[in-house]
């Protein structure tokens, strides 16, 4: 040890290069790489995640990547890639996973996840279609305020893709509204021939700012499995909510 070396600040700071390094690790990982005592490794991660360098998503810590930014939605579409809650999603279905965002009539895709879901597609990230076409996009539309919903309404004309993408007003309205209601979209082969997609929507502050969702060949998303498909996204977008507002600017 230096003359001035503070040993407290080095662990913390020991610590904080771990987890960033790690890119989600648990507290046991972290006292046998650093050979800490449990009892210091806790106060550190508890000082480092109260300070909001850091932040715990269910028994794993993760870097803070709010210290580069000045709010999370100015933050670049690469972000959405950072969030662990996506990943841990893929893994857990076994299933492409997606994250896509509203930009006027059209939707964006801000994250992409396929086998083995171990990195973003980046590209297919930016890739964009019109709301109507998707179980994403629906389910924005879904969940957008009256107001805001009948002011996109009358800007989309429902252009089809495939012989299942709806192109009845009147019928989109109901179906909508029926997708609030159960609080989910399925979309049928409706944007891509051979494809399913059940997706979510994804709340901050009350309102929707994005969806999430996962897709796979007809026959790997049937009647049997939708319902578990659902329970999993659910809890997914919540957990994916909690970690947004986690490392979200205060």
């Amino acid at each position: 040890m230096t003359q001035y070396e503070v040993s407290t600040l080095k662990k913390g700071l020991l610590v904080l290069e771990l987890v960033k390094k790690s890119q989600g690790i648990t507290l046991k990982k972290i006292t046998d790489e650093l050979m800490l005592n449990k009892s210091t490794a806790f106060r550190l991660l508890a000082t480092l995640e109260e300070m909001d360098y850091i932040y715990k998503l269910q028994n794993q810590f993760y870097i803070n990547h709010k210290m580069s930014c000045e709010s999370f939605e100015r933050r670049s579409s690469m972000d959405w890639t950072s969030l662990q809650t996506i990943h841990q999603i893929a893994k857990q279905l076994q299933m492409s996973t997606y994250v896509g965002k509203m930009d006027g009539t059209d939707l964006v895709m801000a994250q992409v996840l396929h086998e083995p879901f171990l990195a973003s597609a980046d590209e297919e990230v930016g890739n964009r279609s019109k709301l109507h076409q998707s179980a994403l996009g629906k389910v924005i539309l879904a969940n957008l305020q009256e107001e805001q919903l009948e002011s996109l309404l009358e800007k989309m004309s429902l252009e089809r893709v495939t012989k299942n993408t709806c192109q009845d007003s009147q019928l989109f309205r109901y179906h909508l509204k029926a997708i609030r209601e159960v609080g989910y979209a399925f979309d049928d082969e409706e944007r891509i021939v051979g494809i399913r997609c059940i997706a979510l929507p994804i709340f901050r502050d009350g309102e929707v700012i994005a969806a999430l969702a996962i897709a796979a060949p007809a026959s790997q998303i049937t009647r049997s499995n939708t319902k578990r498909i659902v329970s999993s996204l659910k809890t997914g977008s919540h957990t994916l909510t909690m970690e947004i507002e986690k490392i979200s600017v205060k």
